[in-house]
């Protein structure tokens, strides 16, 4: 083991200091004899100051490497990767996957992301492990469908297993692969009827192997399930307890890609609570609508002072205008709401025109009274016409969502019913 000296005089009582590996100690030798002397008082080869500096720093360079290396190792655990590369697929293998939703979080309508904490097993036939103990196989060396999770954006914390079972109908040995993962998913909301929209919250899944070798199936045996007493965010949104699950077709014209992969799309559904939208910015923007009439009571001669009051109205309307944007994200189109605040808008600048025609007629009185029953005419009959029209809208909107969820509910009692009727059972591991 070699020992660093730095050496500072040859006086009697003088301190050399050394490091063993990562141990810094202080030596007070008492002699008055040479520097070889004292290395050999102390066992010890000498090495200057430099060569100390440059091992310190290739030891801090080495340590950093390690923890980067720990780090990387962490991350490839939590996206699922492996370190090896996979077995091959002899033949075309069926995976049967059933999910569980055990929480659902923060679905955030800015970002178009949802929380969710699931459970999912993935089951395949796989005889050349017949009568081994999970624990006694190398994993890294077997087969795997290689599943990873195309839309998460943030892995919180992923940890997976596997089971073998004995299905002693067939006499054959199943694979189980069970994930628990807690992480953001990434999901493309449709906002054209917002508030009265519902959204379809999709994990998607995908397999490395191409579709001659997998094929992703719904697990006939047990249905899919979420839990609704930890849904987090039930005064935002209404939770519908239902799952619907599905093998998709990639799409090699959008992707791009040589091979065609596995996709498995699992779906959530839930419906905006529109309350809070409704009496916090449509019905303050109706009033305001309202408000805006108000400057019909001021005289024609006193212009400046209608001009105050819809001005002011005006920007409020604006401002309002900038807390509905606040509440979506940039989308290419104009949303329900959007529609009702832009005609208000529009309202009020007919409002602002309307006292600078009456100002250029204000010497002709006659002609300025006119200008005023026409103009309150027409711009009630608009603000009638407008929220008539929302309101006929939004109530047409509601309804359908409340058509389509229903249509939604009885897919997924239907396929239930056809996983009760399935003839074809896997051998099942315990719940999450």
């Amino acid at each position: 083991m070699e020992v660093f000296v730095q050496w500072i005089s040859l006086a009697p009582g003088t301190t050399y200091y050394y490091r063993s590996d990562t141990k810094r100690t202080t030596v007070s030798v008492n002699m008055s004899n040479t520097k070889d002397d004292a290395i050999q008082l102390l066992g010890t080869t000498m090495v200057d100051e430099e060569s100390r500096k440059r091992e310190d720093c290739l030891e801090s360079i080495l340590k950093s490497l390690g923890r980067v290396e720990q780090k990387l190792d962490q991350l490839q655990i939590n996206t699922g990767g492996e370190k090896e590369e996979p077995c091959e697929a002899p033949t075309k293998v069926a995976c049967r996957v059933r999910c569980t939703i055990v929480s659902l979080g923060l679905i955030d309508t800015i970002k178009q992301e949802f929380w969710a904490e699931l459970y999912l097993s993935v089951t395949w036939k796989d005889n050349e492990l017949k009568g081994k103990n999970a624990r006694d196989v190398d994993w890294n060396n077997q087969w795997d469908p290689q599943i990873y999770f195309v839309n998460a954006v943030r892995v919180d914390h992923k940890e997976q297993w596997h089971t073998i079972m004995e299905n002693k109908t067939d006499d054959s040995t199943i694979v189980k692969l069970s994930i628990r993962m807690r992480a953001n998913f990434k999901t493309l909301m449709k906002l054209h009827s917002f508030p009265f929209d519902y959204q379809e919250l999709t994990i998607k899944l995908m397999s490395d192997w191409t579709v001659d070798h997998l094929q992703f199936e719904m697990d006939r045996d047990t249905e899919d399930s979420i839990r609704s007493d930890t849904f987090t965010y039930s005064t935002e949104w209404v939770l519908h307890e239902h799952i619907l699950a599905k093998s998709v077709e990639e799409d090699k014209a959008k992707t791009g890609a040589r091979n065609e992969f596995p996709h498995y799309h699992i779906s959530i559904h839930v419906e905006r609570r529109y309350a809070h939208y409704l009496w916090n910015t449509i019905l303050v923007m109706f009033l305001i609508s309202l408000l805006g009439f108000t400057s019909f009571t001021i005289p024609i001669e006193e212009v400046e002072a209608r001009f105050g009051v819809t001005v002011a109205l005006l920007l409020t309307a604006v401002a309002y205008k900038f807390i509905v944007n606040a509440k979506l994200p940039m989308v290419p189109y104009l949303t329900l709401m959007d529609k009702y605040v832009l005609w208000i808008l529009i309202l009020h600048a007919l409002m602002v025109v309307q006292n600078a025609v009456c100002l250029l007629f204000s010497s002709v009185v006659t002609s300025a009274t006119i200008i005023d029953y026409v103009s309150v005419v027409a711009l009630g009959g608009l603000v009638l016409l407008v929220n008539v029209v929302f309101a006929v809208t939004a109530i047409r909107k509601t309804r359908r969502t409340e058509r389509e969820i229903t249509k939604l509910n009885r897919a997924y009692e239907q396929s239930s019913g056809r996983r009760q009727e399935a003839v074809v059972p896997l051998l099942q591991g315990p719940e999450p």
